[in-house]
């Protein structure tokens, strides 16, 4: 068999796997587009067999393909994805989403020069520049991906990116010049496709002049916002320039702002502009439209909590549709991974009893279909969910099971994840020694894999061992022995914990000065990496520094704002903390 023939076998095996990977990027796209307010209509395709051998034939009398290898470094869109833009002017935009989102691998621009061996039956010269677009040759980033997708991430796609209209020319021309299936084109064809280019080229100006007219339109005083994609164009228009600001604006769920404010007095360019004063640009950790609504919040605590329930109700149904897609489908176990995530999303909104029902009905079908791996991950998911829950005894009944698992399929990072959540049911309860004796199990899987965030999560959690028993030495040597390994790595998570267990141990020593100096780094850090619940607890914990200090009106601006970003969150644990400094320091303060 050829190797052409041989490739093509290989590849109607891996189809299904290629139509997947152009959905799931393009669906990436399309929702990105969404809330960025760029009109698009985004879709994806695998290359049909049939077509791939016609083009491997055509290319392999130059190319004289030898291996498989040589196939695959020459086609790089056997997955492609496709973004029409209905604004020629948002190009840019749509460039820093995929160079922020993707890695990317090539870009070519076109035009590029005319390949006269393309077309040589015609004398025909071409009085228009052809195809407009930019094509990128990406991969997935592998920490986007969920874990049941993270086999895509090694895969190449293509994304092309044009106007709309452009797009629709080049099929036509694609598919009459380069796969003439009723003949060759004459010289007139030729020349209406030629004259077709112009008039689309000149649309393409049009289009952006049009661009440039809403943009006016909608930053009028007294109009009012029609849709989702005006709001984004005023954002764009009022932020997208301030200071030395360049990169892509986070722009957040302008949708759901939208369907917030559209029934309001707010829904105003006016109105809006006001509430932009202290937004920032560049933060990581609060998208734009969050901090309008943290703005909203201030007056309007019902509308908040309408954009709160709105968000989070389009999450849950995200997961819903991916489930009913699964069963649909028949794919147990991507039933099973999508059951999981829903409990993650209950997990994380503290509705616990949600999370649970869910995790077992993944743990269920995971064991029968066999998934062994996934039953054991999600056995220590309802472990640690208990844990949340205080129920000690099924906490370690569920870790226990996924340490058995684990160890069953020689897991071992498995392994080292349960016995580190079983070291944090043991420290929970006071029992040091079996705390320990779970730590330093985690601790050495981890050395051995050279896991770096395990390693660094574990001498955390050793430290915080040592300083409930008092013993600074070992405490500090351990913290900082994890905060070094945290730098080392850049890792940011592990460096604002450990900035903040160090604080907690100079508490402990009555070293107010440091302590606080590794507070407000830790402060710091988690915000520059988007760490909100850990910020939270951050700001609760200085706050109580400043309270120890008789410095009330810091303390009480630390518990205001963690109090304020709990309720953001939905962060119950970060709230009920909060309200109790406040109440507590209201107390002091009136006595």
């Amino acid at each position: 068999m050829s190797v052409i023939g041989g490739f093509i076998e290989h590849y109607i095996k891996k189809y299904e796997f290629y139509v997947e990977l152009g959905r799931i990027c393009a669906q990436t796209c399309e929702t990105s587009m969404e809330q960025m307010g760029i009109r698009a209509i985004v879709t994806s395709r695998a290359k049909k067999p049939e077509r791939l051998r016609n083009k491997l034939e055509k290319r392999n009398v130059t190319k004289k393909y030898h291996s498989f290898e040589d196939i695959y470094d020459d086609i790089a869109d056997l997955s492609g994805v496709r973004i029409a833009l209905y604004f020629p002017g948002d190009l840019a935009k749509v460039r820093q989403f995929i160079e922020n989102n993707f890695v990317v691998k090539e870009c070519r621009s076109f035009p590029e020069a005319e390949d006269q061996d393309d077309i040589l039956s015609t004398d025909y010269i071409k009085r228009f520049s052809g195809y407009w677009a930019t094509h990128y040759r990406v991969y997935m980033k592998y920490e986007n991906l969920s874990h049941e997708n993270k086999k895509y991430a090694k895969t190449m796609i293509e994304i092309q990116v044009a106007s709309a209209i452009m797009h629709a020319w080049a099929e036509v021309e694609h598919d009459l010049v380069y796969k003439p299936f009723s003949g060759e084109l004459s010289y007139e064809e030729y020349q209406i496709l030629d004259e077709l280019n112009g008039l689309v080229l000149t649309a393409e100006i049009a289009l952006q002049r049009l661009q440039t007219a809403v943009k006016n339109r909608v930053s009028q005083v007294g109009s009012e916002f029609n849709n989702h994609y005006e709001v984004a164009i005023f954002l764009n228009n009022r932020l997208g320039s301030i200071g030395d600001f360049k990169g892509e604006l986070m722009l957040g769920r302008v949708d759901l702002l939208f369907n917030c404010i559209k029934s309001t007095e707010l829904n105003k360019p006016e109105k809006i502009k006001d509430m932009l004063t202290d937004v920032d640009p560049q933060r990581k950790d609060r998208s734009i439209v969050d901090q309008i609504m943290d703005k909203i919040n201030e007056t309007d605590t019902l509308l908040y909590a309408k954009y709160r329930d709105m968000k989070q109700s389009e999450e849950l149904k995200h997961q819903m549709e991916a489930l009913h897609m699964n069963r649909e489908n028949g794919n147990r176990q991507g039933e099973a991974n999508t059951l999981a995530n829903i409990g993650y999303l209950y997990s994380s909104k503290e509705n616990y009893e949600e999370a649970l029902i869910n995790f077992e009905k993944a743990v269920r079908i995971n064991h029968e279909i066999g998934g062994l791996q996934g039953e054991a991950n999600q056995l220590l998911n309802l472990g640690s969910t208990y844990r949340l829950m205080g129920d000690i005894e099924h906490a370690l009944e569920y870790c226990q099971r996924s340490v058995e698992l684990h160890t069953k399929i020689s897991y071992r990072q498995g392994q080292a994840n349960a016995y580190g959540v079983m070291g944090n049911i043991y420290l929970d309860s006071c029992n040091y020694n079996e705390a320990f004796d779970h730590f330093q199990k985690a601790l050495a899987i981890y050395q051995e894999a050279d896991y770096k965030i395990g390693i660094i999560t574990q001498l955390n959690q050793i430290g915080v061992l040592y300083l409930k028993q008092k013993q600074y030495d070992k405490a500090e040597l351990k913290f900082e022995e994890a905060l070094n390994a945290s730098v080392e790595a850049d890792y940011k998570q592990g460096e604002g914990d450990s900035m903040f267990n160090i604080g907690n141990l100079f508490i402990e020593l009555g070293d107010t000065s440091k302590a606080l100096s590794f507070l407000l780094r830790a402060t710091i850090i988690h915000a520059n990496a988007g760490n909100q619940k850990s910020r939270i607890l951050v700001l609760i914990r200085t706050g109580y520094l400043y309270e120890k200090e008789n410095e009330n009106e810091k303390a009480m601006t630390c518990y205001q704002e963690a109090l304020l970003n709990s309720r953001n969150i939905e962060f119950k644990v970060g709230e009920e903390q909060a309200l109790l400094s406040i109440h507590r320091l209201d107390d002091i303060i009136l006595t």
